[in-house]
């Protein structure tokens, strides 16, 4: 079996102050700029993620998910 290696993350929320101060709201937006501005638009979607949401929507077309508006979907978030 092959060594774990852990390594200490090289940044952390820590050392940046001033965004950890910020909004949950603002902090979200920024780590979803920061994820999209890291993802070429040519980036491969593995086999398993397709057939995920396949599945997904297919389950979702029969009815089988719970849906919920965009509101309720805010409140929950909001609760976290």
């Amino acid at each position: 079996m092959p060594a774990v290696i852990h390594r200490k993350p090289s940044s952390s929320l820590a050392e940046f102050p001033e965004l950890a101060r910020l909004p949950k709201a603002k902090r979200l937006k920024l780590a979803d700029e920061l994820w999209m501005s890291g993802i070429a638009d040519d980036s491969p979607v593995p086999q398993w993620h397709q057939e995920t949401l396949d599945q997904r929507w297919k389950d979702y077309q029969a009815g089988k998910t719970k849906r919920l508006t965009l509101k309720q979907l805010e409140q929950r978030l909001a609760k976290r």
